[in-house]
């Protein structure tokens, strides 16, 4: 499997602490049949996180310290892009990563200032030449409470991640819940585990692939696992399956979003 959103990088951003932790979550990804980390480390401009060269550096060095441990995973660059009114200016800059330098970019929002021009983002994304992918969508209250803004989303061109988290149940129940729906409306066309450590918010997914598989069959598993995470990495076309015919609305959703 591959993971496309995941903090492993060690003391780049505030996922892993260390070495020996990262080193500590690739043996866990390993262990959960995980081939292929794509690194998602912060690009923040009010952070100093690594970037640029700097963050090119972390990852060899890593890849080599993973060959040396004997731990068969392959960690690739990339970044998790925070939005703000400024991040095209940002962008500009050109020091942050796409995904294994791919037309595909990972982007997270603020969970207070979540915009209310999604479309017009994912639209200005576009024209530059990039695919946006809105990472764990299903936490966002806006989202919750009208999941019918990633269907416009996605008709504009995003594409769609959810967190392994979510899919189990294993945070709040009002995220579990959009996710669900999100599942059931095709709407979703990654699941990652967004690991921010070995100890909490580890790298796991064999469980979450095992519930899809049983819930929504293998090719739904694979194409959210396996081939959609493939295609972001070698730079392809994602082919999407139509949305469900019972697209999401508002009022029929308020109480599946009712919030506890």
């Amino acid at each position: 499997m591959i993971d496309i959103h995941c903090h492993i990088l060690p003391g780049v951003d505030d996922g892993s602490k260390d070495l020996n932790d990262s080193l500590e979550m690739a043996r866990i990804a390993q262990r959960e049949g995980i081939k292929t980390i794509i690194n998602t480390s912060h690009y923040h401009p009010d952070f100093d996180y690594a970037v640029g060269e700097k963050l090119l550096e972390e990852l060899v060095s890593f890849n080599k310290a993973l060959r040396e441990n004997d731990i068969d995973i392959e960690v690739l660059i990339g970044n998790e892009l925070y939005y703000s009114d400024n991040l095209l200016e940002y962008m500009d800059k050109k020091e942050f990563y796409t995904l294994n330098n791919s037309k595909y970019i990972l982007i997270e929002f603020a969970p207070n200032r979540f915009p209310k021009n999604l479309c017009d983002v994912v639209y200005e994304l576009k024209i530059r030449g990039y695919i946006p992918i809105l990472a764990h969508v299903e936490r966002y209250h806006e989202i919750q409470e009208n999941p019918k803004l990633i269907q416009e989303a996605i008709k504009e061109g995003a594409l769609i991640q959810v967190n392994v988290s979510s899919v189990l149940g294993k945070g709040p129940s009002s995220a579990n819940k959009s996710c669900e729906a999100l599942l059931r409306h095709n709407m979703v066309h990654f699941i990652g585990t967004d690991a921010h450590g070995s100890d909490k918010r580890r790298p796991l997914i064999k469980e979450a692939y095992e519930y899809v598989f049983k819930k929504y069959g293998e090719d739904r598993a694979n194409r959210l696992f396996l081939d959609n995470p493939s295609s972001v990495i070698n730079n392809e076309d994602i082919i999407l399956i139509e949305l469900a015919e019972s697209a999401p609305k508002r009022s029929f959703l308020a109480k599946i979003f009712k919030r506890n």
